[in-house]
């Protein structure tokens, strides 16, 4: 499959430039990206010794950078690369990059991008700049990573413990290549491939005990279609990659969207699940209601994911997160927007480090946000 797939997309790549000629195209580049901040009001209570409660303020922003150009056939040929302006814990300062070919064919990307299964899938309706199914909430309370001495969850990012957006074995924008069918009445389908899970260049030993799992195939589907005043959007997904060297089983994730719409209003939810890893195997959901009216937008979202706890993997032991999220939001021009959220955070873990069943690394709190976003 892995040799097909790069061989077919080899000749369509140079059937389609090969027949352009691109001498006389103007070269565009588009300059644009975003700027969030949030101001919260947190209340924490989290492992003895510890406080975060208090007022502090949230900020995250990109300039992303879009050249493109268009041949004598059609086609278009463009790039996207997203400069962050808070590398933060990860290090990167490039969040993304990649090139894409557009055409009546579809859409080819190549780059460090997420798989097509995420890329397709439908979640809850959100109108916060914050998000319940996402791990964006650990800037206000530190249910991940540690805090008092004590470790609280692992796998909110790309996991099944902070969203139904999953990247199997918790890749994130490897270097893939993935294609998109045109929309044909409301379908549409990807496929993506990567050699394995890291967003650099280099050869990989299939055979060496250290290496991550390699070979990630990722498929999925969305379908949107109104029957009168109902507007139907569902999404569906599969990934599988070959596992780490010498354990038993590979990798896999699937899940699944709906949003169904009527009126201004919007009620859906997501599926998602990990399986056939060491300590990320779990599952997520999400469901919510949204409503619009003009400018302004109103959401409430539930969230709750699950997985292993990654100290206590030996026993099978489980560490869950609740999240809940109303939000309302007053979009001023298409360029800025003013939000409001309050959210109640609930992490649990079956047995704290020591592997006693007594609570001691559990953390809650609520947030109170008052945010804006623009957009340029």
């Amino acid at each position: 499959m892995k040799n097909s797939l790069l061989c077919t997309t080899a000749v369509a790549i140079v059937g389609f430039t090969g027949a352009a000629n691109a001498a006389d195209n103007a070269l565009e580049v588009k300059v644009g990206g975003f700027y969030n901040a949030i101001l919260s009001f947190t209340s924490v209570d989290g492992p003895a010794g510890t406080d975060f409660d208090g007022a502090d303020v949230f900020t995250n922003a990109e300039i992303i950078f879009k050249p493109s150009l268009t041949l004598d056939n059609g086609i278009k040929i463009g790039a996207e690369i997203q400069l962050e302006a808070d590398s933060g814990a990860n290090g990167d300062q490039i969040d993304e990059s990649f090139i894409t070919i557009t055409g009546n064919f579809g859409q080819l990307v190549i780059g460090s991008e997420n798989s097509a299964g995420y890329k397709l899938t439908k979640s809850a309706p959100d109108v916060s700049l914050i998000f319940a199914n996402s791990s964006s909430l650990t800037a206000f309370i530190p249910f991940s990573g540690a805090a008092g001495g004590v470790n609280t969850g692992d796998d909110f990012f790309r996991g099944t413990l902070g969203t139904t957006f999953l990247e199997n074995a918790r890749n994130n924008d490897a270097n893939r290549i993935t294609y998109f069918t045109p929309k044909f009445a409301g379908f549409k389908a990807g496929i993506s491939y990567a050699r394995d899970g890291g967003e650099g260049s280099g050869p990989v030993d299939n055979n060496a005990v250290a290496t991550g799992p390699t070979d990630f195939v990722d498929i999925g589907a969305s379908y949107d279609h109104s029957f009168g005043g109902l507007d139907l959007g569902l999404s569906a997904r599969y990934g599988i990659a070959s596992g780490t060297a010498g354990t038993p089983n590979d990798p896999e994730i699937w899940g699944g969207g709906i949003n169904l719409g009527w009126n201004g209003f919007t009620i859906g939810g997501s599926y998602a699940e990990q399986d056939g890893t060491p300590t990320d195997d779990g599952r997520s959901y999400d469901v919510g209601i949204g409503y619009s009216n003009g400018p302004w937008g109103y959401s409430l979202t539930y969230f709750n994911g699950e997985n292993i706890d990654d100290e206590n993997a030996i026993t099978n032991s489980r560490e869950e997160l609740d999240i809940l999220i109303a939000a309302a939001t007053y979009t001023v021009n298409k360029n800025f927007k003013v939000s409001a959220f309050l959210a109640d955070v609930d992490f649990t873990e079956q047995l704290n480090d020591a592997g006693v069943a007594n609570g001691s690394d559990d953390v809650s709190g609520t947030v109170l946000g008052l945010g804006a976003k623009f957009s340029f």
